[in-house]
This record gives C-alpha cells, structure tokens and sequence, in this order.
C-alpha cells in the first residue's frame, strides 16, 4: 500500500507543528522520520493514523483519500513507544484483542483467531509466554508483543512511534535488526519515527529528516549520511568539525590555511562554514600543503576498532575532532600534547546566507 502525503499543515495554537508537508511512500517501503523533539514527525504519524486530524491537505493509502476516514477504518496497525498493553490480559488475549473486537460479520472464529495468534508469537520468539501477563515481560519482550498485536489485524500499514525508545541501547539492537528482518517477510509499507540517527541510519530503506515542521531532505540512509543538502542535516546526522571563512576563487579562506571548495567557485566573495566528518580528517605530523591545519592533541579515546582523538587548533580556541582506525593510531603513535597537522577531506562548505545554522 503507497501513502502520499499532500500539502499537509497542522497548527497547534500558535505553534506550526507541519508546513505544507509532500511526501510519497512506496508499497512496502521501511521509511524512517527523522528528526529533534519538535520538528513535527510524531505530528505526521498521528495524522497519517487519523489519531490527529490535518488543518488543510490530503492522505492517501494508494488512490483512496484517507484524509477524513476513521482510524478503525484506515486498517493501520500502531505501535507506541511504551507499549500500551492492557495489563489484565495475558500475552494472548493481548494479540488476539483487535480481532476479537472487530464487528461480528468480520470476526474470525475462535479457532481462526487461535491459530493466527499462535503463529504471530512464533514469529516473535514468544510462543512460550502466551499466558504470562505483561508485568512478567522484559522491555523488549514487551515491545514485540505490541507489535505481535498490530499485525494481528493483518495492516495496510504499519506505524511506529519512537518503538524502542524505552529500552537500553543492546535490546535497542537486537529489536531494530529484528524488525529489519520482520518487514522483509511481511512487506508492510511501514512508517517509523525516531530521534536515534544510528536506528534511522540502521533499519530505513529511506530516512525523511524533519526541523521545524518541515522536510529537510529526503533520501537512502547513504544519501542524507554522505550528502546532505543542509547545514543541518549534516549536524544532525554525526559529529561534524566546523571551519568557518571566506569564499575566494574555490577557496575557504580560514585564518592561515586555505580549504578547497571548488563546488562554489562563482560563489563570489561570501562568507561561508565548512563542515566535515571525524572519520574524513587526516592527522599528519608534518604539514605539507596550505590545507593542513595546526593542532595540538588533547585527549585520546579507544572505542572498539577505532580512535577517536580530540584536538585544539594552535591559530585559535576551536576543537576538532578525528576518528582513525587502531592500525593508523598505531602506525603514527600519537601522544597528548603533541603538536600535529590536521587535514579536512570530503569538506562539504554551505553559505550562512542560504540556510539557518
């Protein structure tokens, strides 16, 4: 089932929650929305569901206008981030609640109802806790009977909000490789919201970075992690080091060292910032080009298989920041308080003029 999302606005009070949101969602696409507390992707998951009624615009699940239809009658299936089981019921009866509700012309029998139930809890790993009550459940046990029940009614589309938001970081894991792995069987169009940049990056085939009510881009998690077309999708997605100068002639001036940005050479003289990642900075202990920028060491940090360093540079009171594998920190033998030379790659250089940063 594709969702087009059209020209959708919603205000809350003064407060603009969306601006005119567009956006097209595939048949069986896992699309993330991503995006800080108040930029309006819960807002869009709610209006998609029909939990929350759009000020202006248009839903549609394929050709069908959704826009002022019920949310029982949507045939979505909604996952919350704290798992809104009902505590008096086993795991089973937990499952097996929307289909027993449903009107009687449309209810499965009980056996029909058993049998799906049944096959549900062993495609989560939980046929065994069928009659335990929630309270007797792990986090993350919990999240997967939750989401046992949104499939029950066999969905057009499945949405989730902030669906692992509780649990700690290992469990985080395991379940968002495991839904990865349950959407693929099911091919569900299915719609998840999160602020984890490593969940968006980690589960999407597409990520919708949100700010502010509106999208700032829309891609592959390749996409929006390599290019990002903003300051603030650059920001958002991972550490980043800021250089800060003046176009000239393809060039970043800043202070002493010169930054290549040939992609704004007709720019004409402006001010501009240069962003980059930890893991494209090269540290060399000689300098050997006006590209390479003079720091000194000030702390360095082992996690796993890489080395995150962190430096001060020598011509002002800016920190950077670099990732290198252990094999290139052993080969250079870094130390704290040496004094080194720091080289951008892959810099990426916007003008302040034509965003908000």
């Amino acid at each position: 089932m594709s969702i087009q999302i059209k020209e959708v606005s919603k205000s809350f009070g003064s407060f603009d929650a969306l601006k005119n949101i567009n956006l097209a969602i595939q048949t069986g696409e896992l699309v993330a929305l991503l995006g800080p507390s108040g930029s309006g992707k819960t807002s869009l998951l709610r209006i998609i569901a029909g939990l929350e009624e759009a000020d202006q615009g248009a839903v549609l699940f394929g050709e069908e206008d959704m826009t002022h239809i019920r949310t029982t009658e949507r045939k979505v299936g909604f996952v919350f981030q704290h798992y809104a089981l009902f505590k008096h019921m086993t795991v089973f009866d937990n499952v097996a609640y929307g289909l027993k509700v449903r009107p009687k012309k449309e209810r499965p029998s009980k056996k029909e109802i058993e049998s799906k139930v049944l096959e549900l809890l062993g495609l989560v790993k939980l046929d065994a806790f069928a009659n335990r009550y929630p309270s007797q459940l792990s986090g993350g046990q919990r999240q997967r009977v939750a989401l046992a029940r949104a499939l029950a009614i066999e969905p057009k589309v499945l949405l989730l909000d902030e669906p692992f938001g509780a649990l700690d970081a290992k469990v985080r894991k395991e379940l968002r490789r495991w839904l990865r792995r349950l959407h693929d069987d099911f091919h569900i169009t299915s719609i998840f919201v999160t602020h984890d940049q490593e969940e968006a990056l980690d589960v999407a085939d597409r990520i919708v970075v949100m700010n502010e009510g509106k999208i700032e881009q829309i891609g592959s998690p390749e996409e929006v992690y390599d290019h990002p077309n903003s300051p603030f999708v650059y920001d958002f997605l991972g550490n980043v080091n800021l250089f800060h100068g003046r176009l000239e002639n393809g060039k970043l001036l800043n202070v002493d060292v010169n930054l290549a940005a040939a992609d704004l050479e007709n720019a004409g003289n402006k001010l501009a910032v240069g962003y980059v990642r930890p893991h494209d900075v090269t540290i060399e202990r000689q300098g050997t080009d006006a590209e390479a920028v003079q720091a000194t060491i000030v702390h360095i940090h082992v996690v796993g298989r890489s080395v995150q360093i962190e430096l001060k540079r020598n011509d002002n009171d800016q920190f950077l920041e670099a990732e290198l594998s252990k094999e290139r920190h052993r080969e250079l033998q870094l130390q704290v308080g040496e004094v080194v030379f720091v080289k951008p790659n892959q810099l990426r250089v916007f003008i302040p003029e034509d965003y908000s940063i």
